[in-house]
C-alpha cells in the first residue's frame, strides 16, 4: 500500500486526470495547480499547491488506500536534440483519453521517435523530472531573476567552483547535505543550457501570465535543454491506429549532458563542517510516524528543520560526474548532542509543505523524489587509499592476487540516512576484492566509516561458499545498512557458514587517524597471517 502520505483536502484513493493552468491572487505570492480530479475535493477548488509540483503526476493516485492494478504502455529513448521539437497543445494528442477542458490548452513537446511513434510530452511533466524535485525548486522557478538573488558563483583556478548560498535564500539547509541535490543545484546554476531553461520558466510567467479578476494565470510553458544524448524512460497511453504516445509520467532521464567545472564547493556560514568528537552518539531523527499528513494551506514552521517526504521516485543522471562538497566557517564535532544536521527534531505526523515562514504553526517538510543515480563512485576512491596501498602489498610482498572490483555506493534503504557520510553529505562507498592466495581465495568487503572514530573491520569471506556474489553482496548492503553500519553476522553465519567468514579490524594509527608506510605494511602482515 502506498498511502503514507496523505494530502489533506482530498479524498481517499483520488486519481490525477489532468493537470491545468497555475494560478496565483493578485496580492499574493503563493501558486496553486488546477487538477482535474476524480473524486472532486472535499471543499474548495480541485488544485494543490506548486509546492507539491514533485508528485503531480497523470494519473497517480493521491491518498492511496487500495491497490490497483495500473497498466503503462513504457518506453526508453534517446534524444537527439530538443531543439527540432515542436510545441502543440495537448488537446491536438490524438491519444489523449478525454478530452477534459481544463487542459486541452496545456503544451505538449512532440516530435518523432527512430520507430515511427509520435510521441507526445507534456512540458509540465518534463519540468517535474528535470527541476521539480522539492518545493523549493518548484516555487522557485516561477520567480524573476530568484537564482542570482540566492546564490552567486565564483571561478577560481581551472576545475573549481564555489556557489556562495546567499543569505537571502529560502532553499532549506538541510538539502544541501545531500550530495545528489547539490549536484543538480550546481547543474541548474553553472550549466549555462540548464540555467536557461529553468530561468525560462519565470520568464514565460511574466511574459505570458495574465489577470483575471482577483487571479493571475498562467499555462505552463518553458524552453527545455538542448539534453543531446540524454536518455529517457517514460510511461504513458499509447494510440496503436496513430502511433501516437501520450506521456504521464517520466520516470527517469539519464545521461544529462552538462558544462560543468569537476570541483564544486558549496559556502554558507549556516553549514556546520563535521569532524570526529566524543559523547553520546545522535540517532538519525527523532521515530517517525508511519505516514504524514500534509496541508498546503498554511506556512510551514520555522522552528524545525524540514522532514524530508517521499511519494515518487526520479531518477535523475548527468552523463559527467562531477564533486560537490559543503564548506563553512565552522565546526561541530560528530556524536555529540544537538545534531542539526539530521532530520526533523520533533517527529509529527501533520506538516506543511509550505515555505517557512514566522507565522507557521504546521512543521515544515519538503519533498524528496529525486534519485540521483550519476555514475560518480570513482571520485571517492581516495577514501579508501590506505586500504588499496595496503592490498598492493599484499600482492607485491605476500604473493597474492589482487582483482578488485569498481567501488560501488551503498544504496538508500527507506528512510535509514546511513548511505551518506555525515562528514561531506557524499555517498557513502563500498569495495568488494576477490583475492586469490596459496591458500584459497576469499572476498573482502570494506566499507568507508571516515565519518566515524571507529573504522568497521574488514569482512574476510571464503569465495567457496559464495554462489551468486552479486546477489550475496547487495543483499549484505541492505542488511548492513539496516544494522547501523555494523555487519550481520547472524544472517552471514546462515548465507555463508560461521567458518568461512570472519573480521579484520583496522590498523590502529597514532597520528590522528593517518597511517604512515610502517601502519600499512604491518597492515598487510596481519591479513597475510590470515589468508595466505
Amino acid at each position: 500500500m502506498k498511502g503514507s502520505i496523505y494530502l489533506k483536502g482530498f479524498k481517499d484513493d483520488t486519481w490525477i486526470n489532468g493537470i491545468g493552468d497555475l494560478f496565483r491572487r493578485t496580492d499574493g505570492t503563493r501558486w496553486g495547480v488546477n487538477l482535474s480530479i476524480y473524486p472532486s475535493r472535499e471543499s474548495g477548488r480541485d488544485a494543490t499547491s506548486l509546492s507539491n509540483a514533485p508528485v503531480l503526476v497523470r494519473k497517480k493516485i493521491i491518498n492511496q488506500t487500495s491497490e490497483y492494478s495500473l497498466t503503462r504502455y513504457e518506453k526508453s529513448f534517446s534524444v537527439t536534440s530538443t531543439n527540432d521539437w515542436l510545441v502543440e497543445s495537448l488537446g491536438n494528442c490524438p491519444a489523449l483519453e478525454r478530452r477534459l477542458p481544463i487542459e486541452r490548452q496545456q503544451y505538449c513537446f512532440v516530435f518523432p521517435l527512430p520507430d515511427g511513434t509520435k510521441l507526445y510530452l507534456p512540458q509540465f511533466e518534463l519540468a517535474r523530472a528535470l527541476f521539480f524535485h522539492n518545493g523549493y525548486l518548484a516555487r522557485t522557478s516561477l520567480l524573476h531573476d530568484a537564482l542570482s538573488n540566492e546564490f552567486s558563483v565564483e571561478f577560481g583556478e581551472t576545475g573549481r567552483a564555489i556557489i556562495n548560498v546567499l543569505d537571502t535564500c529560502n532553499c532549506p539547509v538541510d538539502l544541501f547535505n545531500d550530495y545528489g541535490y547539490r549536484r543538480v543545484l550546481a547543474w541548474i546554476l553553472i550549466d549555462a543550457d540548464a540555467r536557461a531553461s529553468f530561468e525560462s520558466i519565470g520568464n514565460l510567467q511574466m511574459l505570458d501570465g495574465y489577470s483575471v479578476g482577483q487571479y493571475r494565470r498562467w499555462t505552463f510553458q518553458f524552453a527545455p535543454p538542448p539534453l543531446e544524448g540524454a536518455r529517457l524512460h517514460v510511461k504513458g497511453h499509447f494510440d496503436p491506429e496513430s502511433r501516437a504516445l501520450l506521456v504521464y509520467e517520466i520516470n527517469g532521464i539519464r545521461e544529462i549532458p552538462s558544462n560543468l567545472p569537476d570541483n564544486i564547493e558549496f559556502f554558507s556560514p549556516k553549514f556546520y563542517s563535521q569532524v570526529a568528537g566524543k559523547g553520546h552518539k545522535v540517532g538519525d531523527g527523532a521515530d517517525r510516524p508511519s505516514g504524514h499528513n500534509v496541508d498546503d494551506s498554511v506556512e510551514a514552521s520555522q522552528e524545525n528543520r524540514p522532514v524530508l517526504i517521499g511519494d515518487i521516485s526520479t531518477e535523475f543522471s548527468l552523463a559527467r560526474a562531477v564533486e560537490t562538497s559543503k564548506i563553512s566557517q565552522k565546526r561541530r564535532p560528530i556524536g555529540l548532542g544537538g545534531d542539526h544536521e539530521g532530520e526533523l527534531s520533533e517527529a509529527s505526523r501533520d506538516v506543511s509543505t509550505e515555505e517557512q515562514g514566522p507565522n507557521g504553526d504546521l512543521p515544515s517538510a519538503e519533498w524528496d523524489n529525486l534519485d540521483e543515480q550519476t555514475d560518480d563512485a570513482h571520485l571517492y576512491l581516495n577514501k579508501f587509499t590506505s586500504y588499496f596501498e595496503m592490498l598492493k602489498l599484499l600482492q607485491n610482498n605476500h604473493g597474492c592476487q589482487i582483482i578488485q572490483y569498481p567501488l560501488r555506493k551503498l544504496p538508500s534503504i527507506g528512510r535509514c540516512k546511513k548511505h551518506i557520510l555525515k562528514s561531506d553529505g557524499n555517498p557513502r562507498c563500498f569495495s568488494v576484492t576477490r583475492v586469490n592466495t596459496s591458500n584459497g581465495t576469499y572476498v573482502l568487503l570494506e566499507v568507508d566509516t571516515s565519518d566515524s572514530k571507529e573504522a568497521l573491520s574488514t569482512r574476510v569471506i571464503n569465495a567457496r561458499a559464495i554462489s551468486n556474489l552479486e546477489e550475496s553482496i547487495s543483499e549484505i548492503e541492505k542488511r548492513l545498512l539496516k544494522a547501523s553500519l555494523s555487519w550481520p553476522t547472524e544472517f552471514l553465519d546462515s548465507l555463508f557458514g560461521t567458518k568461512n567468514h570472519f573480521g579484520i579490524p583496522h590498523q590502529k594509527s597514532g597520528n590522528d587517524g593517518v597511517l604512515t608506510v610502517e601502519d600499512v605494511q604491518k597492515w598487510a602482515l596481519r591479513f597475510s597471517i590470515k589468508i595466505v
